[in-house]
């Protein structure tokens, strides 16, 4: 692979670090280099890019995702707009099914 393809990449990989190593074959296929995905791997490894599993996030049960989140949209219906104005919503919360494995550079942050 020419330094240039791996730059292109590379890059690729800063954009999306998500993006799997089919698709950044189908990539680069695109630009008319044809490399196998473990080549690919192999590259991104060197250049200290290795596949993370993020850290899991906490599982809602049934209960917990319908019924409180029911009751409070019920009890809080009529309440004036302005009412809405002081109120801090600090759950940010991302919860995935199911795992997705990211691809981060040597030290970064796999919570994505």
């Amino acid at each position: 692979m020419t330094a240039r393809a791996q730059r292109r990449m590379l890059n690729e990989v800063k954009k999306n670090p998500r993006v799997s190593a089919k698709d950044l074959q189908k990539y680069l296929a695109h630009a008319n280099i044809f490399v196998d995905t473990s080549t690919i791997r192999k590259t991104l490894n060197k250049n200290g890019v290795h596949g993370r599993t993020p850290r899991r996030k906490p599982l809602l049960s049934k209960k917990n995702i319908a019924a409180p989140r029911l009751k409070f949209a019920k009890e809080h219906l009529d309440v004036p707009q302005h009412y809405w104005q002081n109120i801090l919503w600090t759950d940010e919360t991302k919860i995935e099914k199911r795992l997705v494995e990211v691809i981060a550079a040597k030290g970064g942050s796999t919570s994505y």
